[in-house]
């Protein structure tokens, strides 16, 4: 009787040990997948961050004085002349006055 417990108390143990084993191979690949999806991540996160800054540099470059004067000239446009520009602050108010009559 005593030899038959002892049989089931290491097949009980050994069972256990199975799972957990099994257990903490589980966790080893999942920890694998995540360490392989941030490292994805950053890589997606560097490529990025490197075109925000060519974007931005091409758009500082695009809008520097110099280009738009250049482009300007090009186009044939220069500054406005008196009188050539209008200021409207409101919808319903004319900024010239009232009309004449």
């Amino acid at each position: 009787m005593a030899g038959a417990k002892w049989v089931w108390a290491t097949a009980g143990l050994l069972a256990l040990s199975l799972l957990l084993g099994l257990g903490l191979v589980w966790c080893n690949i999942e920890r694998m997948d995540l360490a392989y999806g941030l490292k994805t991540q950053q890589v997606e996160l560097e490529r990025v961050e490197a075109l925000i800054g060519k974007l931005e540099l091409e758009r500082n470059n695009l809008l520097s004085p110099h280009r738009l004067r250049a482009k300007a000239t090009e186009l044939g446009l220069g500054p406005a002349g008196q009188g050539r520009l209008r200021r409207i602050t409101d919808g319903d108010k004319d900024p010239q006055g009232p009309p004449e009559e």
